[in-house]
């Protein structure tokens, strides 16, 4: 068995399991190969030399979301980071749509001073809510053909809900009892009336950070990446990845927007994949709830990498309450755990698909990436009738 390493470790070691093409470029001149990437690649983006990363230069994908628009096109929208990407300072966010169900996409648009959007669609428009870096301002565009032009959030009455080093990343908004909902970082959620114009800073409330210190996981545990859910059982409810734990916090929300309740004992429930950001759901069809996460499967536990950096396989796992949640079924898998992943899962409903958008590594002929964390693509897949695997076992 092979002892399991700290993350410092899988870091100092992930050059060598890169293999030699990130020592050179002639090495990684190679004719690229996007017909071996499971899906339908939206967007890619050339593997990083080893020379480029001790640079500063390197560039990767990041944390796409999608919508499905009244029209019946697709739109996904992804960001850069990496140390060259200057995410730091301020967002670059790619736009991309498709209007062949994800068959082939265009870029549409390229924005800038946006990081981490959650896309959804609400009243017929197109709407991006984010971050203008990591941290920085809470931010939100609209876009009313389909998301080739947005909307510039200047002051409070036009997208800039709020000043300051806020964060997070794409959750797919909920709407539940007259508002929509949608989780900010792992502790609070902003929501807002359903009638209200979007794009004004007074129309949202920002709830007050739930109190996570005195779970089973001690004080210094640490909540990121929520995503929200509702069903009319459940309310609004705020689900966090949980760092080093397979595991999630059922925080509830509302009815009082500014509010949001201390978990109790029983809200700490077990969710593979859950020390990894994941996608969440309720399918108002059947009544279940879903997830798309990376839970580490046996053959992989024992692959050297600690679990949080284990995202070589896409599942979709399934709860009929929240608390009991079991893997359904795996729709995406490598057996390359230190160098492919799919992971940052986003998700919308296209009658009995789920089309899902993965932030991917994956070797195309450029070189191997240098860890399955550090992704150069944007991929796109679908679920086909996924009410299928919500039968019970």
């Amino acid at each position: 068995m092979n002892p399991t390493p700290t993350l410092l470790t899988a870091l100092l070691l992930a050059p060598l399991a890169a293999g030699p093409c990130l020592l050179s470029a002639s090495c990684r001149s190679g004719t690229t190969d996007n017909s071996k990437v499971p899906g339908v690649v939206v967007h890619r983006l050339p593997v990083p030399s080893l020379v480029g990363r001790i640079a500063g230069k390197a560039i990767y994908t990041a944390s796409p979301s999608i919508a499905v628009l009244p029209s019946g096109e697709y739109v996904i929208s992804d960001n850069l980071f990496g140390s060259g990407s200057g995410a730091d300072r301020s967002g670059t966010t790619h736009v991309f749509g498709s209007r062949d169900r994800g068959l082939h996409w265009d870029e549409l648009a390229v924005l800038r001073d946006m990081k981490r959007g959650s896309l959804f669609v609400h009243r017929g428009a197109l709407y991006l809510l984010g971050y203008r870096a990591a941290p920085g301002d809470a931010l939100i565009r609209r876009s009313d053909d389909g998301g080739r032009t947005w909307t510039e959030p200047r002051d409070e009455r036009s997208g800039l809900l709020r000043r300051g080093d806020f964060g997070g990343t794409p959750n797919r908004p909920v709407i539940h009892e007259g508002r929509i909902w949608v989780a900010q970082s792992g502790r609070r959620v902003f929501s807002a009336p359903v009638e209200a114009d979007l794009l004004r800073a007074d129309s949202w409330t920002l709830s007050e950070e739930a109190d996570l210190n005195h779970g089973p996981f001690g004080k210094k545990v640490r909540i990121t990446e929520a995503q929200v859910v509702a069903s009319p059982e459940t309310g609004v409810v705020v689900m966090p990845k949980i760092h080093g734990k397979a595991s999630t916090v059922l925080l509830r929300a509302g009815p009082n927007p500014k509010k949001i309740r201390d978990p109790r004992p029983e809200d700490w429930v077990s969710l593979p994949g859950g020390e990894k950001k994941f996608a969440a759901g309720h399918d108002s069809k059947s009544g279940w709830f879903f997830a798309l996460t990376n839970p580490v499967l046996p053959a992989y536990r024992d692959s050297g990498w600690p679990p949080e950096l284990i995202r070589n396989v896409a599942a979709l796992v399934v709860s009929r309450d929240l608390r009991n949640w079991r893997v359904a079924t795996v729709f995406l898998e490598s057996p390359h755990v230190d160098y492919e992943a799919f992971q940052y899962l986003a998700y919308d409903f296209d009658g009995e698909d789920l089309v899902v958008a993965s932030r991917t590594a994956f070797e195309v002929g450029d070189g191997k990436p240098p860890r399955g964390h550090d992704s150069n693509l944007t991929t796109f897949h679908r679920i086909k009738d996924f009410r299928r695997f919500f039968s019970e076992p």
